[in-house]
């Protein structure tokens, strides 16, 4: 009677398990291949990847700087703002100086993670906002990303 209890009790945990893997693997999706996005605007080029990662995917970002001589840029926290699936922007840190020579390529965020998303296609949306001398700029860009 033990023998045919421990039976069902290793049977029904074997199944329990098998289930609770398969339901985890099947309720998010992956990103089906990175996505890279180069855009430049003037003397500076937006850099974003988006790759998978253990809880998600995550994003990298940089600004490059391709001009001939040294310059001073000032901008909000992120330099670079990313949304998921909509467009509006989310700059709300203190205001950052740097200063860049020609061929530096800034990284002032460490990568950002997002939790998994559902399967389909959905959109990054980029916005790199900085300051040149007081004057404005801003590089923008979206990427469709699959998730299967």
């Amino acid at each position: 009677m033990v023998k045919k209890l421990l039976m069902i009790c290793t049977t029904l945990a074997v199944i329990g398990g098998a289930a609770a893997y398969w339901f985890v693997e099947t309720s998010s999706a992956k990103l089906a291949e990175p996505v890279q996005v180069s855009e430049q605007m003037e003397d500076f080029i937006m850099h974003v990847q988006v790759e998978k990662n253990e809880e998600g995917f995550q994003v990298l970002r940089s600004l490059e700087y391709i001009g001939d001589e040294p310059i001073v840029l000032s901008h909000r926290t992120p330099l670079i703002s990313l949304r998921v699936n909509h467009d509006a922007k989310n700059f709300t840190g203190s205001p950052v100086t740097k200063e860049l020579n020609p061929g530096d390529v800034y990284h002032p965020q460490e990568a950002k993670v997002f939790n998994p998303l559902k399967k389909g296609s959905h959109t990054l949306y980029m916005d790199c906002e900085f300051y040149i001398d007081g004057e404005r700029k801003n590089i923008k860009a979206h990427k469709e990303m699959v998730f299967q």
